[in-house]
């Protein structure tokens, strides 16, 4: 979050919306794990464009809450 706020000259306001917001993968595994799911959908990515970071990573912060199956969502993706 913070080098996508760097790289764009409304990020005294943007990380404060982000946080507010938005939901971490980590708290989306937390969330999924209470409300006993079998799937966990992880979509609207923020940052969307950091190629350094991949769907593992997204995976990695959901898995360590949530034990089911999980996918990570891109544009036009059915399940």
């Amino acid at each position: 979050m913070d080098r996508l706020a760097a790289r764009l000259p409304q990020a005294a306001n943007l990380k404060p919306h982000l946080l507010a917001a938005h939901t971490t993968a980590a708290d989306c595994g937390r969330i999924a794990a209470a409300a006993g799911v079998k799937t966990l959908v992880l979509s609207h990515f923020v940052p969307p464009d950091d190629p350094a970071i991949t769907d593992d990573m997204w995976l990695e912060e959901a898995r360590a809450h949530f034990d089911g199956r999980i996918v990570v969502g891109k544009d036009l993706l059915e399940i």
